[in-house]
């Protein structure tokens, strides 16, 4: 590959295929380019946690590499380097590529090693567009296929978005309840069976059996972002480790264990978590079964509340905004509403995890990027629906 002189607002960089034109001023380069030219589908990018651990599995294959003596150590201190500034959130609009592109998520994984030749180029005084002295396949993949990094990328992506946003934030519903359920352990209700008149019961023990419910899908939870944590690197293109150094991928997984403080491990056979999702798509579905218990618990919020004349009216619900454009003062359970929709939207990307188990066929599974999406948004919206439940309802619920 030879870099080109830029020509206007770009530049012309070469790879298997043939001259690109590249914009002028990207870090990524002919591949990444080429890519995003093939996918203009949906405008979504890969997640910002997915590229940080796919980042930061680049930075800890560069330093295995270079104590091992298979990458000089300029080069292998210059590719760590920057890989390290991707890690850390810079750089992360040079990721164009859509969600929806090659199965293996081959396409971002070149978009990453391009970008990180190129910063390890200007870092070293190269020339960024001719690939030397860094090249983005030669040094930056050293060690690595896109068919075991991407898989381990969204596994740590989905491991940290558990264990940082997720799971506090379900906790934080949990607490909020159970504070709710002292209050009001001596405030009698009529419980109710088939929507009729049961016998009565406190809604210390309502609330309290909804923390119970929500704890016991996070311990599910928990149970599953644990198989998060068997990587399957080492295993290269179709699970046989070659042009891997076993002792390069030992290290590099320690390195990675240190720098998310997750108990990363290797898979036992590499082949398995290449061919293969399940424990990701086992992940959607404990994800997706803490909105099985966010939705009931908004549903019965709102069913509670409902009234204040004509309904149950036993719940009052803080006051968040007007309700109606026709009835004035009409004020509406709005924050459980949005909450069950969350709960409905994860359910259906949980759905389409499962779908994507069809497209495990022969040695490699090909929807890796649609699972990384998910699992991201999946996370985001459970986390961003508890945490506005707790503030702008449970909060000031009487």
């Amino acid at each position: 590959m030879t870099g080109e002189p830029a020509r206007g607002k770009v530049r012309i960089e070469h790879d298997t295929l043939g001259a690109m034109e590249v914009p002028a001023e990207a870090l990524y380069g002919a591949q990444t380019a080429r890519a995003a030219a093939n996918f203009p589908l949906s405008g979504w990018p890969l997640p910002a946690g997915f590229l940080v651990a796919l980042a930061r599995i680049k930075a800890a294959f560069a330093r295995a590499n270079g104590a091992r003596g298979l990458l000089p150590h300029e080069i292998a201190e210059a590719v760590a380097a920057a890989a390290d500034e991707v890690a850390g959130g810079a750089h992360l609009e040079q990721f164009p590529i859509d969600v929806f592109q090659t199965g293996s998520g081959t396409s971002t994984n070149m978009n990453m090693n391009e970008v990180v030749a190129h910063l390890a180029n200007l870092a070293l005084g190269g020339d960024p567009a001719a690939h030397r002295p860094v090249h983005p396949n030669d040094h930056v993949n050293l060690g690595q296929s896109s068919n075991d990094a991407v898989p381990a990328a969204l596994r740590i992506a989905a491991a940290l978005g558990w264990r940082d946003r997720v799971r506090p934030a379900v906790a934080g519903v949990a607490s909020a309840l159970r504070r709710l359920a002292v209050e009001h352990r001596a405030t009698v209700t009529l419980g109710r069976t088939h929507f009729m008149d049961a016998v009565p019961t406190t809604y210390g023990r309502v609330f309290g059996a909804w923390a119970d419910r929500l704890l016991e899908a996070c311990d599910r939870g928990d149970e599953s972002a644990g198989h998060l944590l068997r990587l399957p690197l080492g295993g290269t293109a179709v699970g046989t480790g070659i042009n891997a150094d076993p002792a390069v991928v030992a290290r590099a997984v320690e390195l990675l264990s240190q720098a998310t403080g997750l108990a990363l491990t290797l898979e036992e056979n590499p082949a398995a978590g290449i061919a293969a999702q399940d424990a990701p798509i086992a992940f959607a579905d404990a994800l997706a079964g803490l909105g099985r218990v966010l939705l009931p618990v908004a549903n019965d919020i709102r069913l509670r509340a409902s009234g204040p004349f004509g309904g149950l009216g036993e719940l009052l619900l803080p006051v968040v905004q007007p309700g109606s454009s026709i009835m004035p003062g009409k004020v509406n359970p709005v924050i459980p509403e949005a909450v069950a929709q969350v709960a409905l939207e994860v359910e259906g990307l949980a759905a389409a995890c499962r779908a994507s188990a069809a497209l495990h066929q022969l040695d490699l599974s090909h929807a890796n990027p649609l699972l990384a999406w998910n699992l991201d948004t999946m996370a985001r919206l459970l986390a961003n629906a508890c945490d506005v439940l707790v503030a702008r309802c449970l909060d000031g619920l009487r």
